[in-house]
Formats: C-alpha cells, structure tokens, sequence
C-alpha cells in the first residue's frame, strides 16, 4: 500500500530536488483541468470555493474532479464540474500499487493540460506527476508537492483548510476576494428536493408553520478514523431537542446514515416530544435539499455538517476534539456557528466532561431561529 509516512514525506523531500532544478515556464490559462482531492467529505466540500473562483476566472475551461466513492456525492450535482474521475472506494493511500497504476493510466488518458492538487501529499504529487499532467499547482508542505511545476505555500499564519486551498487561486493571480467571501457550495438534485417535500408534508405534516430542525447526532466515521469522540453525548442531543419543541416548538427530525439507526433510536426512546427518524432512509443530496427547507441543522464534525452550511441552513456544528480552526464548516457569515472547548489533555481519548455543554447549545439555537430583522 503507498500510505503517506515520515519516510515518504523524506524521501519526497529528496525526490524534489530535480524538479527545483528546472526552470519553471509560466503559468498558462487552463483548457481541460483536474481537481485531484479525493477525500473526504468535509474536505471536499472545503476545497469547493476553490472550484467556484477557478471556473470564475476560466469560465470557458473543463473542469473535473478525481474523487473517491465515500466523498463523491459532495460533488455529484455541482454545475462546474463535467467529469468525476473515480478513485476508489475512499483515500487514494489505501489503493494497492495496480490500482494506482491503472489511475494515472486513467487520468494519461484524459489528456489535462492542468491539476490542481489542494491537499498536502506527496503521493498525489507523484499520481500527477506520472499522469503527464504538465501545469501542477498544489501546496508544497516539507517537500509533500515535490512534483509540483507551481508549488504553493500555505498563507502565512492560516490555518483553514478552506482559505489555504484558495491560496492555490492566488497562486494563479486570481483574486479571491473580488466578489467577497466565496462559502462552500453543494448542489442538491431536484428529485431529492421533490422527495423530502413530499415525506415532510406526508410523514410530519409539515407545512412550514412551525420551525424545522434538523439533528445529526452520528458522523465521524470517515476512512482512517472511527470518530466515535467526534459525537456529542446523546443525552445532549436529547435535551437540547426538547428545548427547542419546549422554546420554539420546533418540528424535529433526525438523520443520518444507516450504520447510525440504533443511536437516533436511543435518542427517539429518551424524547417525551415527537421527533421524525429519518436515520438511514435519507441520502446526502436530500441532507440538502432538506437543509434549503430547514429552520436549523444541528450536528457534530462531519460532512453533512459542512452540506447543510454549504446550501445556506443556520447551523449549529459542535466539535469535540476536533480544531474548528483548521475544518469548521466555511458557510455564508453569520448562518454558521461553531461551537467547541479546547481541551487541554496530554493524550487520548478524548471526553465529553468539559466539553460543549447543553446550555451553550441552546443559545446557539436561539441566536440562530431568532427572527431576522
């Protein structure tokens, strides 16, 4: 397997020096471009204000996209893109050498003339690299863009994953900030927003009379990690839900995948008020559609966390040991808000005892379904 390590990152280190010796021709307008950012969802739809102020910029370019399967319904609808170039079932590192072969063969094929590489990998250099890919602009962290023709640094003292990838936009002369803050962006499919139109009026008789919150008490279960410490204490979901039905009389619903079906069932049996559990019956485009209809989406660190802040829903994301600094979701200012307890344990794991308390949470919701004026 090609996994990333201290050895790889030295040996990256090494391999870029040749390529420094050669002098760089100066960067030209894209025709036919790759995103090559395959992993995972939230990173994905961070790196999508990336995609919006490139296809500004070059609006007659092709654009397309190397995702993995976990990640690729962030991008499936998006309008910018013309291509998703599949991957593999989740980080490019967990690809044996056959399989990453027979990707750069693929992406040969395609005939790029441009890939821009926002995450910081030395193996997703080299896949560019052999792919015969002649623009690569990508960051260049302790040598980790070592093929890169336009290595970029990220910006001094940032550490936002979202801004940092911009900084490959800039690195182009692109300016970012023309138009003002560029959020995320996810697209959901008409057929997702029919459906959970129809389910809403016909499972909840939900008519938009009353506030619609959304919970998602799960995620954090990505490749790599089994994120169990990124979720909130369910008995804090709970009681956070009743306030709101107690407050605001809000309408709840609670969705999440299927491998999440038994946790929304603990928080169903513990809730004297009615909620709706959609766990498991709901994909990530009718998140979305759902989080366009939504008074408010309350979740953890996870990727339909970042969706439902991406289409415009005031949400409440809470982090646990998680940095909100580097991931939180990148939404339209003032609809998002984060909340998150630095902890300060030598070690892991990681606990809920002093971290996002309920009380926090309720004056998040309030502040987010308080009457705009």
């Amino acid at each position: 397997m090609p996994q990333e390590s201290v050895v790889t990152s030295m040996v990256a280190r090494v391999a870029s020096v040749p390529f420094r010796l050669v002098r760089r021709a100066p960067f030209q307008p894209p025709r036919q471009a790759l995103i090559l950012h395959p992993c995972c969802i939230s990173q994905v739809m961070l790196a999508t204000p990336l995609l919006a102020a490139l296809k500004r910029a070059y609006p007659q370019a092709r654009f397309d996209w190397a995702v993995s399967d976990w990640a690729r319904p962030a991008i499936a609808g998006n309008p910018h893109l013309t291509e998703l170039i599949r991957t593999g079932e989740t980080a490019v590192s967990q690809l044996s050498w056959s399989q990453l072969h027979t990707l750069i063969q693929q992406l040969r094929q395609e005939q790029y003339d441009t890939c821009f590489i926002p995450g910081r990998s030395s193996l997703l250099s080299y896949v560019a690299w052999r792919a015969g890919i002649p623009q690569r602009v990508g960051l260049n962290v302790r040598g980790q863009g070592f093929a890169h023709t336009l290595p970029v640094l990220p910006p001094a003292g940032e550490r936002h994953m979202a801004v940092i990838y911009l900084a490959l936009a800039k690195a182009i002369g692109i300016d970012t900030s023309a138009e003002g803050r560029l959020p995320m962006a996810f697209y959901p499919s008409d057929a997702a927003r029919t459906a959970v139109t129809k389910r809403l009026i016909d499972e909840m008789e939900w008519l938009g009379d009353v506030p619609l919150v959304i919970m998602h008490p799960g995620g954090g279960s990505g490749p790599g990690h089994t994120g169990k410490n990124k979720q909130w204490p369910v008995e804090r979901f709970v009681r956070l839900g009743n306030y709101l039905v107690r407050k605001h009389k809000a309408r709840l619903l609670l969705v999440g995948s299927w491998q999440e079906e038994a946790l929304a069932a603990d928080i169903v049996g513990m809730m004297p008020v009615p909620v709706a559990d959609w766990t498991g019956r709901v994909s990530l485009s009718e998140i979305g559609a759902l989080g366009e209809m939504a008074d408010l989406y309350v979740g953890n660190d996870t990727g339909p966390t970042h969706i439902a802040a991406a289409v415009g829903c005031p949400t409440l994301a809470i982090f646990g040991p998680s940095d909100p600094a580097i991931s939180a979701p990148y939404g339209a200012e003032g609809k998002v808000i984060v909340l998150w307890k630095k902890w300060e344990g030598s070690g892991w794991p990681f606990t809920w005892e002093n971290g996002v308390s309920v009380s926090e949470a309720q004056k998040a919701a309030d502040k987010l379904l308080a009457p705009k004026t």
